[in-house]
């Protein structure tokens, strides 16, 4: 079985790739998920927090460094709790968005880096 990288799942004993700059990019950060009635809009309570949807990674696993966003601890309760996302009106496209905004942050300070732009 894949995911959406096209790489396997990871299995007992794999190990994803780790980026400490990359988590530690959240620190002090925005929340990116900001969930209405939900987020607590405070920086001081962001964290990296690893998407575990999409297949991304196995059972009690955690995806890569790059497959994350910056949430603070209400929104991130959350997202880990897929109960609760009725309720707190989280959706796909709501985590998507998430994404793209955390990236972006990383990219502007230069942990993410596109290769072949010509920027580089």
């Amino acid at each position: 079985m894949s995911n959406l990288t096209g790489r396997p799942i990871y299995q007992k004993g794999g190990k994803p790739e780790i980026s400490k700059p990359v988590r530690n990019a959240a620190r002090d950060a925005e929340c990116t998920l900001k969930l209405p009635y939900v987020c607590d809009n405070r920086t001081d309570t962001v964290v990296f927090c690893h998407l575990r949807v999409f297949n991304l990674a196995g059972a009690g696993q955690k995806p890569d460094d790059l497959f994350g966003i910056d949430a603070c601890s209400s929104c991130h309760h959350v997202l880990d709790n897929k109960s609760l996302w009725d309720g707190a009106g989280l959706n796909y496209e709501l985590i998507f968005r998430a994404l793209i905004k955390s990236q972006k942050r990383r990219r502007e300070a230069g942990l993410i880096e596109l290769k072949g732009t010509g920027s580089a």
